[in-house]
């Protein structure tokens, strides 16, 4: 069943839509609908892994007086 949704894009995210479109000869909204299914499926499978999750908790750390006093 398909359900009629809207929403807002960029300027940029629209012509770049359009030009993959016209490029593959694929409707916007399947486009669109696969982005989603990839997305889906990455966040699935944890896209998140512990090498990234060790790189962001160091940059906190190093930077963790700054973020204390912009948090003021």
């Amino acid at each position: 069943m398909q359900i009629k949704y809207s929403t807002k894009l960029g300027a940029k995210e629209v012509r770049t839509l359009k030009r993959l479109s016209e490029q593959s000869r694929i409707p916007q909204s399947k486009l669109l609908e696969e982005a989603i299914h990839l997305l889906d499926a990455q966040f699935s499978n944890d896209v998140i892994t512990a090498e990234f999750r060790r790189v962001v908790d160091q940059s906190i750390q190093r930077n963790l007086p700054l973020l204390k006093r912009l948090a003021k």
